[in-house]
């Protein structure tokens, strides 16, 4: 059993990446169980203290990710700490590599029209022999209707692009339809891989600077980011109440 730091009621794995891929092939290769795996930033954690349906779709969850420095700095916090942050991109990455390795299938469902295409294109280009069962967008494509398409691929990995909290809660619906696959919600990782969105270099990455870089490069953002200061602000109170 992993242990996990409870942030706001949310339990978040103490796992490292290594760790995590390393159960994901090993589930892969022998159960027969399907496998959900949130990965959560400050953003997320805070949808699920304002949507109690968005909660409980989270925490059916087999991993919740710290998908963000936010996440991090929260569970020192509460002098909990995690042993690193897992990009839900970076995640994406290993997947595909783990997926050209060892020849799982992967479906790409989500995102605008168009964007799951390029994503896969260029995933192919990045991992020779990588098999995508199928590629749909999120638009077109949603519900039961989904369900049924992916299922009829049996796909041993499913990445779910359509943010929070859409995609946490169609996968929380629908995973008992594919017992034997890996399902992963993986927000805008779809516009990044497919070129359509530019990812923040390294350097930014490097020193946890991501967030700074989305909010000079993509303003709009910048009513999303308020959630990180409020997400802090409730972790100390959480903080605060555990001491009495």
């Amino acid at each position: 059993m992993v242990k996990t730091t409870n942030i706001l009621s949310i339990p978040v794995a103490q796992v490292t990446r290594a760790e995590i891929l390393q159960t994901i092939t090993q589930h892969l290769k022998t159960s027969d169980e399907q496998l959900f795996i949130v990965t959560a930033n400050p953003e997320i954690i805070m949808l699920t203290k304002e949507q109690a349906a968005y909660k409980n779709a989270v925490l059916q969850a087999d991993f919740v990710l710290p998908d963000g420095i936010g996440v991090i700095v929260g569970a020192k916090m509460l002098n909990e700490p995690l042993p690193e942050k897992i990009p839900g991109y970076e995640l994406v990455h290993d997947l595909l590599a783990l997926s050209s390795k060892e020849g799982f299938s992967v479906f790409f469902y989500g995102a605008k029209e168009g964007i799951a295409e390029q994503a896969a294109r260029n995933a192919q280009e990045l991992y020779n022999g990588l098999q995508i069962a199928g590629v749909m967008d999120g638009y077109q494509f949603q519900g039961e209707d989904a369900a049924k398409r992916i299922e009829e691929t049996n796909p041993h990995i499913i990445f779910v692009a359509m943010g929070a909290p859409r995609q946490e809660q169609w996968i929380a619906t629908y995973k008992e339809r594919f017992p034997n696959a890996v399902l992963i919600g993986v927000g805008g990782s779809f516009d990044v891989l497919s070129g359509t969105v530019k990812r923040a270099p390294k350097f930014w990455t490097n020193n946890n600077l991501e967030w700074l870089y989305r909010l000079l490069t993509q303003p709009t953002r910048a009513k999303r980011m308020l959630k990180i200061p409020k997400f802090l602000v409730a972790v100390l109170k959480e903080r605060m109440v555990g001491r009495k």
